[in-house]
């Protein structure tokens, strides 16, 4: 999980960075990516440390029956088929490690700059609107 928070930080704060130019520069928006930044990392982070609080139990047995049946039951795994040990189950493994976290975070760099930029056209329209008024009172 730290090698992909690295990763999608790294990709994020690059994006803002080469997204920036004179009129817009990129540390203001800083907060913001640390916001979205933890809005992508949370429920992922959070699945993978709920899993590993489970698995604590599992892997620290005292020998005895329980140490026994997990020891028989892994020998068993044929690392193809679904387990009650998630860690061996491959749809686990593949959303586990086939996930693409720099795709993911492209795509909502890019979601949340066109926002952006949405609500920013909306408030320059908003002063325009608001000079025009102004010149129109000040002709009457």
């Amino acid at each position: 999980m730290a090698l992909e928070d690295g990763a999608v930080l790294g990709t994020l704060l690059g994006l803002l960075k080469a997204s920036s130019n004179d009129e817009n520069p990129w540390r203001e928006d800083i907060p913001q990516i640390l916001r979205l930044f933890e809005s992508l990392r949370k429920s992922r982070t959070t699945v993978n440390v709920q899993g590993a609080v489970a698995n604590q139990r599992w892997y620290h047995l005292v020998d005895g029956p329980l140490q026994e049946a997990r020891d028989k039951a892994l020998a068993a795994v044929n690392w193809r088929d679904a387990t009650e040990w998630n860690f061996t189950d491959p749809g686990y493994q593949f959303a586990m490690l086939g996930f693409d976290s720099v795709g993911e975070s492209v795509k909502a760099f890019q979601k949340w700059l066109q926002e952006k930029r949405q609500g920013e056209e909306k408030l320059q329209d908003k002063a325009a609107a608001q000079g025009t008024l102004r010149n129109f009172k000040a002709v009457l």
